[in-house]
């Protein structure tokens, strides 16, 4: 329960420091902007839950769970946020990156 309670900080940690780094890029000076370094701050924080989250866990397994809760949550946020717009493949490839958590949990 642990882990997954690390791995939820750690996926909300990047999609807040994602949405910093992107709203940073739609600035003149990208790099002088308070949400690049946010941004970067927020990373740094997620390089500590994956060092504890590390310890015990299979890293194939979390990095599949890691991958697909940032994927549909970021593309949440690029359609919601940033009126991004998603092509069939895209939503294709959604739907493997889900499938692929499937695959990985009936191991565990």
């Amino acid at each position: 329960m642990r882990s997954y309670l690390i791995l939820a900080a750690i996926v909300v940690l990047t999609i807040v420091g994602d949405y910093a780094l992107k709203s940073a890029s739609l600035r003149a000076v990208p790099h002088g902007s308070p949400w690049f370094l946010a941004g970067a701050a927020l990373y740094a924080l997620t390089a500590l839950g994956w060092m504890w989250l590390m310890q015990g866990q299979s890293l194939a397994q979390i990095a599949v769970l890691y991958s697909s809760a940032t994927i549909l949550l970021l593309t949440g946020v690029g359609v919601v946020c940033f009126g991004e717009t998603l092509s069939m493949r895209q939503i294709a490839g959604i739907g493997a990156a889900l499938f692929s958590v499937v695959l990985m949990q009936a191991e565990a």
